[in-house]
């Protein structure tokens, strides 16, 4: 009797350690930290203005950054305007339009992407590809246009 339960509990320590040293399946484990489906992924947002009027059908748009959070300081820095992709899957936001041939030169922009964290390291600025852009047209060089679109001068005071 004895013998059998010392069997059983060494077959059953045999399997445990098996499993336990077998390599993990490919998909599991800790995820890349660069290239697709790399983990931590960050939003870099930049501010600036479109460069140009993309078409309908267009692949990417060029803006010139003049600011952005901390993760898009790289993309300031760098030579403008910056090409940034778009995707069938990137959201546009123009005053009701949700096109990208709804956007205009010299649109006031805001542009969300994500990057792999590990990409960004010593300032280097990895292609974006845009989740969301939303455009504000571009303010009156004169002063006279209201920001709201209200069509009122600020002069006017009713």
């Amino acid at each position: 009797m004895k013998l059998k339960v010392l069997l059983v509990g060494l077959a059953a320590t045999g399997l445990v350690v098996s499993s336990a040293l077998a390599a993990p399946p490919a998909d599991k484990g800790k995820p890349p930290t660069t290239g697709p489906g790399c983990k931590p992924m960050i939003m870099v947002v930049l501010k600036g203005t479109l460069v140009g009027t993309p078409g309908a059908s267009a692949t990417q748009i060029s803006v010139n950054a003049t600011s952005g959070n901390h993760w898009g300081s790289a993309y300031v820095k760098a030579s403008q305007p910056t090409k940034i992709t778009v995707s069938a899957t990137t959201k546009v936001r123009r005053q009701g339009g949700k096109t990208l041939g709804d956007l205009l030169d010299k649109d006031r922009v805001l542009v969300q992407a994500r990057v792999c964290k590990e990409d960004l390291k010593d300032n280097k600025t990895p292609a974006l590809t845009a989740r969301m852009v939303v455009a504000h047209p571009a303010s009156a060089a004169n002063g006279h246009a209201d920001d709201k679109g209200t069509g009122k001068d600020k002069d006017d005071n009713d």
